[in-house]
């Protein structure tokens, strides 16, 4: 039985340990949300990230094998190169943002039609050339909705050696996350060519 001197809560004790306990749920409630958008922050920049590295690995393997023709041995040495794939700018090329290249696919030492390649940039999308038709036949790569492309770059770096000329290609790619310039990420790359030419044609594919 309860004792008459025994008290119960008063309303005003009651009201101050519900606004406290409003507090820190709202405190509480606002450490998650920046905890869940931090962790959803991470998880698009590991998709940015991830998305750039393989782009930057494909377009340097392929690069790598510029100029490779499968008749080499017969139609080059250190003084000529006589085949198909060392006769012109759209075999080795660099202007600005575009690369142009050609490589012997199918190893026949002929030169066909979907043996030019390329990249260049177009708006924020990364595109592949896939012939060798003037239009070049452009593909996007990339998706501007998911990856913005913001800058590609190459340097082309040469040096003479025993009559041949080596070379490789210095390639920076930098993308953002759609609509938040903020989040960038920027991957570079040194690509050394597989097939060297004659030295005496510097000037034409190694200005």
């Amino acid at each position: 039985m309860r004792s008459p001197h025994d008290k119960g809560e008063t309303l005003m004790g009651l009201m101050v340990g519900l606004s406290v306990g409003l507090v820190v749920l709202a405190a509480g409630s606002a450490m998650l949300a920046n905890q869940l958008r931090g962790h959803r922050s991470a998880l698009q920049d590991s998709h940015l990230h991830h998305e750039l590295r393989q782009a930057v690995d494909w377009m340097s393997r392929e690069l790598r094998k510029a100029q490779y023709s499968a008749q080499a041995w017969e139609t080059r040495s250190a003084t000529n190169c006589d085949d198909t794939f060392c006769d012109g700018f759209e075999d080795f090329s660099i202007e600005d943002n575009w690369i142009d290249f050609s490589h012997d696919r199918n190893h026949n030492g002929l030169q066909d039609q979907d043996e030019c390649m390329g990249f260049r940039l177009s708006g924020t999308a990364l595109q592949t050339k896939r012939s060798c038709n003037p239009s070049g036949d452009w593909l996007s790569i990339t998706d501007s909705k998911l990856l913005q492309i913001t800058e590609l770059r190459w340097q082309l770096r040469c040096e003479s050696h025993q009559n041949w000329l080596r070379r490789s290609v210095f390639m920076t790619l930098k993308a953002q996350w759609p609509g938040d310039a903020s989040r960038q990420v920027s991957l570079s790359n040194t690509i050394h060519l597989h097939n060297n030419l004659p030295s005496s044609l510097q000037a034409l594919y190694c200005p």
